[in-house]
């Protein structure tokens, strides 16, 4: 069961949007529905009896609980926000993503967080073919992070003057999707393949298949000694082949998810 469902009822309907054949509106929506968070309880790390001092258990800048270790018998809930989007990229953009599940396993010490990025577009106006998303580059903590050779696996990250820091390395793992949950890619300059996103999230099914999305699952493995406890700042460099103002107009004038859902008809094409 999601990490996010097992902490608040959401009903059956909060989570919809990854079992139907379009995003749209309902994704807008229960995206701010899902966002619902608590404090894990009293978890334990099986090999360490170390606990941490109150208040030590949250990601500085996320919002997200970390991994291990929390003060017993407190419990928080991020109120819905309704204003959150899934935004429409055209040509090039970094953005952090929208973070719509998360789970947790192996024991408590492996979280994998779902992020929506953008939605996908439509048929470019020019050539008739459909557009798609490149994953440039990844940035952990403002540093960009250079993979192993399946462009998976982190190996360390680099920093703005070019120093490594390899506190990440086999601990975060980025799996990128362009579409839906079968549409695994890897990051430009790799060569890797990319399992099926239900595969990937412990809880999702073949019914989980994040149509229409550009998206990550980022899972991170505990590590107190590399100081590696939740989800650091994460920015994906992602670019659309979509790039021609013509296209990008026609797109969303048409488009019935996130434009104006003008019909073909009513649009001159002189």
């Amino acid at each position: 069961m999601s990490f996010l469902n097992t902490i608040v009822d959401l009903g059956k309907s909060a989570f919809s949007f990854i079992q139907g054949d379009s995003v749209g509106s309902t994704l807008l929506k229960t995206i701010a529905s899902g966002y619902a968070l608590n404090k894990l309880s009293n978890v334990t790390k099986s090999n360490d009896s170390s606990t941490a001092s109150p208040g030590s258990s949250q990601q500085s800048g996320t919002g997200l609980p970390t991994l291990p270790y929390v003060d017993k018998g407190v419990r928080e809930q991020v109120e819905a926000n309704q204003k959150n989007r899934v935004p429409i990229v055209y040509g090039t953009a970094q953005l952090g993503g929208t973070i719509i599940d998360a789970e947790m396993s192996n024991s408590s010490q492996t979280m994998h967080y779902c992020l929506a990025i953008c939605e996908m577009t439509g048929t470019k106006l020019s050539d008739d073919s459909a557009s798609s998303f490149t994953f440039e580059d990844i940035y952990w903590n403002d540093q960009k992070i250079i993979f192993d050779s399946d462009g998976i696996t982190s190996s360390y990250s680099i920093d703005r003057d070019g120093n490594r820091d390899y506190s990440i390395d086999g601990l975060v793992k980025v799996y990128c999707y362009n579409g839906d949950s079968e549409q695994g890619v890897v990051p430009q300059g790799y060569s890797g393949s990319v399992s099926d996103a239900y595969d990937v999230m412990p809880s999702w099914t073949t019914a989980h298949m994040m149509n229409d999305l550009v998206f990550a699952i980022v899972e991170v493995n505990y590590s107190r000694e590399k100081n590696v406890s939740g989800l650091g700042t994460i920015r994906f460099h992602v670019t659309n082949s979509m790039t021609l103002p013509g296209d990008c107009l026609s797109d969303y004038m048409k488009s019935t998810t996130y434009g104006a859902g003008i019909a073909a008809t009513e649009i001159l094409d002189e």
